[in-house]
């Protein structure tokens, strides 16, 4: 299948940073003939990088200074930082981004992760602009969530297996609310003074499920599935306190009980609650509810 004009854009824009960092400068006509494109099309593409990239006379393009980031890095290992891409590849030295457009050409490496939310297009350019400014001016917001009109306060976007929350607080609680719930948001003028322990338990988490109201948990999971859990953590927080023949107990650390049932009835029937017991009462009578109303 052919590629679509927007990802042959989006790659050229991808080469075109990168020779940047690797080179300085790149020049318009070059790019042109690399690419098979009209001059009309070079200036789109430059264009749109207007914002960190100036001519500098003769067809020539250089990344504005105050576009690299601080160490001399560049803005590759910026988006690198922002896309967490240390969780793929920790290690990104200049052969790294050398070698970056073969592999994109190749096809010979996939990063595949969830799918988007088909409202994702939707939701960023309604809320995105909006949130930021009210993120970075301390504006308080009303929304509408899942039909309910809330005041917030504004910490954070976060994007976790593809889907976005916004991280504010209500009321004093930290809660995440998805992007995709909210279907109206207004700043208003009113303005809050961030909680210092807010801030610092969101900077400590990488999850939505953010909580000083947290509670361990304890499980153990059969052999047949420990491999998974051993090769990295599935569940938030975890740690390995025990592994014998038929298995391993794992220990966790959970802000609501939705944050952890929903992945131990996936591995179901090769995990077992140990600990706390309400949280083992909670899986049995959830099961058995779905049982009776399935079976009935």
């Amino acid at each position: 299948m052919a590629k679509s004009t927007r990802s042959r854009s989006a790659e050229r824009l991808v080469d075109i940073l990168v020779e940047l960092h690797l080179n300085g400068v790149v020049n318009r006509r070059a790019l042109m003939d690399k690419f098979k494109i009209t001059e009309r099309t070079v200036y789109r593409d430059l264009n749109a990088l207007s914002p960190i990239v100036e001519h500098t006379g003769n067809g020539l393009y250089r990344l504005i200074h105050s576009a690299q980031s601080p160490g001399g890095q560049g803005l590759h290992h910026t988006l690198a930082n922002f896309l967490n891409a240390d969780s793929f590849f920790p290690d990104r030295n200049t052969e790294f981004w050398q070698k970056l457009e073969n592999r994109v050409d190749e096809n010979h490496i996939v990063i595949l992760n969830n799918e988007a939310e088909h409202t994702v297009q939707r939701d960023i350019q309604r809320h995105l602009p909006k949130i930021e400014k009210s993120i970075t001016h301390r504006h308080i917001c009303q929304i509408v969530y899942k039909g309910k009109t809330r005041l917030i306060n504004p910490y954070k976007l976060i994007n976790k297996k593809n889907i976005w929350y916004l991280q504010a607080t209500e009321n004093s609680r930290i809660k995440s609310f998805s992007l995709s719930q909210i279907s109206w948001l207004d700043i208003l003028n009113d303005t809050f003074t961030p909680d210092p322990h807010a801030v610092e338990l969101l900077e400590k988490s990488l999850d939505p499920w953010v909580s000083e109201d947290t509670f361990e948990v304890k499980i153990f999971i059969n052999t047949i599935i420990s491999h998974y859990f051993k090769r990295r953590d599935l569940l938030p927080e975890q740690e390995l306190l025990d592994e014998r023949n038929d298995g391993v107990t794992v220990r966790c650390q959970a802000a609501h009980e939705n944050q952890i049932l929903p992945l131990l009835f996936y591995w179901l029937p090769n995990i077992q609650i140990l600990e706390p017991e309400w949280l083992k009462e909670k899986l049995v009578s959830t099961l058995e509810t779905y049982l009776a109303t399935t079976v009935a």
